[in-house]
């Protein structure tokens, strides 16, 4: 049961136009979870609308079966227009230490767009989990933008109800820019 907690404490993602707060796991049924993520987008001459620089974002979801839940964020940006995205987790497998679930969602960013991820964790320790995988986000501007991240996550439990994060994600297409995110996310049944 604590491990079940523990692993739900990580299972909000939230989009920052690339996702922050990696994890596969879901959230229980009929359990909440919400959460904040300062984050800092570093331009690199790529970010479309002006959406670089600091942002802080807050989350909320909810696990409708033990393998899907529904989630939604919002994000300000200090330096551009403000993100409204909501999206759908499904767990596909499940292992004494390792997890791998897909993602997908819709977002407004100035423009409307699409995010598709999976991941894949390991937890060496109970406290501790490690996260990778693989994060497309799709604008439909005037001209289609597809943009990939590889998001590295570490994570830290602390007593079964905070889990405490940092993450990169590191942009794989010229279109896609750095992410670095420090936050925390809380369940409630």
């Amino acid at each position: 049961m604590k491990r079940l907690l523990f692993l739900c404490l990580f299972s909000l993602p939230v989009l920052l136009s690339a996702q922050v707060v990696n994890f596969p796991k879901t959230l229980p049924q009929r359990a909440w979870s919400v959460g904040i993520t300062p984050a800092y987008h570093a331009d690199r001459n790529v970010i479309l609308f002006d959406g670089g620089g600091p942002s802080i974002a807050v989350n909320g979801g909810y696990g409708l079966l033990y393998s899907l839940d529904v989630n939604a964020r919002f994000i300000y940006f200090f330096n551009g227009p403000d993100y409204y995205g909501a999206d759908v987790q499904y767990l596909i497998y499940e292992a004494r230490q390792t997890y791998v679930s897909v993602l997908g969602g819709l977002h407004y960013w100035d423009v409307f767009g699409a995010d598709f991820t999976g991941l894949f964790t390991y937890t060496p320790r109970y406290e501790w989990s490690l996260t990778t995988g693989l994060d497309i986000d799709l604008s439909f501007a005037d001209e289609l933008n597809p943009r990939f991240w590889i998001p590295l996550n570490v994570g830290y439990n602390i007593n079964e109800l905070v889990f405490l994060f940092a993450e990169y994600n590191l942009p794989i297409s010229d279109r896609s820019w750095d992410i670095f995110a420090i936050g925390a996310n809380f369940i409630l049944r």
